[in-house]
């Protein structure tokens, strides 16, 4: 049954549909004091970055394995033709809680958002719909899926098991 569930999560979610997806990330209340005060890392996890031509965002996986868009990240201001109506609704819900704030030709994360998938967290930073496995690299240019293969694949040390 558990492996019918999966298989049904994963056709739903190529569709572009997330009905199943878990809303983790919230906007955090902050006092005025609280916004300029420097946000801890949440993992041991290291740096993904995601750059492109109107956007500059990094993410790290935090201890339960939410995949965690840091507070100065820039995503794309303009979204494609094709994005998933859900990562439109995301932005669209990111905005209006203050968690994405428009700057000049970007969008800026304003605090830390936690995604429940490596693919949201790049699809909401680019505007389209994305593959955040390849997308997101650390800084030797390997991707997070070589990071999670683990330590034999990148050098580095892989997710915690």
């Amino acid at each position: 049954m558990d492996e019918f569930v999966d298989q049904t999560k994963t056709l739903v979610g190529a569709l572009g549909w997330d009905v199943f997806r878990e809303m983790r990330g919230r906007a955090p209340q902050l006092t005025p004091t609280e916004e300029s005060m420097p946000q801890p890392e949440p993992s041991e996890s290291p740096k993904f970055f995601f750059r492109g031509e109107g956007y500059s965002a990094e993410m790290v996986v935090g201890p339960s394995g939410d995949f965690i868009v840091q507070a100065g990240s820039k995503a794309r201001l303009r979204t494609t033709s094709t994005i998933p109506r859900g990562t439109t609704t995301l932005r669209s819900t990111l905005v209006e809680k203050g968690v994405l704030r428009e700057d000049g030709k970007f969008l800026l994360f304003t605090s830390n958002y936690s995604f429940s998938s490596v693919s949201a967290a790049a699809a909401a930073v680019i505007g389209a719909s994305a593959n955040g496995r390849i997308l997101w690299k650390l800084p030797n240019g390997s991707s997070y899926a070589d990071w999670e293969a683990g330590p034999s694949e990148v050098g580095a040390t892989g997710p915690p098991k």
